[in-house]
């Protein structure tokens, strides 16, 4: 199984401490500015047309994150929808085989239970799904599937053994279902880093348009400050991106750790 990330990575996810961050980056900024003599940080050779051009190319990678970051939100978000509709179609066809069973077997209690859980199992939508209660006919079903288990008729014991096989399917694509549920509700992270990526570039455009109208040798700190912090941030966005896209990887190759733990 790959390496999980240090936790203190996930902790530079949250906005209060990127905000934090940022503030320290405005504070250290301008100490280096007034304390220009110890720091070595000149603005006098920094003129309008230098700062524009760097602050427009910050602007720039920004951009092209929110480019790629809404590509990706929708790469997720299709195949996440994809794979719950495949996976209730064959939920449908699996109740659909398991009914068509029940009906050529004789009539018993036993069946008239299972028909009941199909039917309940069949009545549900795909916005039903997924549930976390199975209703009192899976209740039911448990309950007569242990004593059936524990029969001394053979018949009666068969019987529930090929139910088993069916509504082992049917569980198993419920459980799909419902973790491909928790993959969609978990992609609201990537649109939360979105968000902040969207805020940058009004940062840097209003940064931008400030230096245009504004820029003279009193407004030039601030406006540097400002520079260092929508730097500092976009560094901080483009991490959170990353750990993003790699825990999402780290998840898809799951399946490695049972093969190491074979070896």
């Amino acid at each position: 199984m790959p390496k999980p990330l240090p936790r203190f990575l996930f902790r530079l996810k949250r906005l209060s401490v990127q905000l934090c961050i940022c503030a320290a980056t405005g504070g250290l900024v301008q100490l280096a500015i007034y304390y220009g003599h110890w720091s070595g940080a000149d603005l006098s050779s920094l003129d309008r047309s230098t700062f524009i051009t760097a602050l427009s190319a910050v602007a720039t990678v920004i951009a092209l994150f929110c480019s790629l970051s809404i590509a990706w939100i929708l790469f997720v978000s299709q195949q996440a929808k994809g794979e719950r509709v495949a996976a209730y179609d064959l939920l449908k066809s699996r109740l659909l085989e398991a009914q068509r069973w029940l009906l050529t077997q004789d009539d018993s209690p036993e069946r008239d239970v299972c028909l009941s859980l199909v039917f309940e199992l069949d009545k549900l939508d795909m916005s039903d799904l997924p549930q976390t209660d199975r209703g009192p006919e899976y209740a039911t079903y448990c309950k007569a599937l242990d004593e059936g288990m524990d029969s001394v008729d053979g018949k009666c014991r068969e019987f529930f053994l090929v139910s088993i096989i069916h509504f082992g399917y049917i569980e198993n694509l419920l459980n799909r279902i419902g973790l491909v549920s928790i993959k969609q509700v978990v992609s609201k992270v990537f649109i939360d880093t979105l968000a902040k990526g969207f805020w940058l570039v009004g940062l840097a455009v209003v940064t931008l348009v400030a230096s245009m109208l504004w820029y003279s040798e009193t407004v030039k700190p601030t406006l540097v400050i400002a520079a260092g912090i929508i730097s500092v941030a976009s560094v901080m966005l483009l991490l959170e991106v990353w750990i993003d896209i790699r825990r999402n990887y780290d998840d898809d190759l799951d399946f490695i750790e049972g093969e190491d733990a074979a070896d």
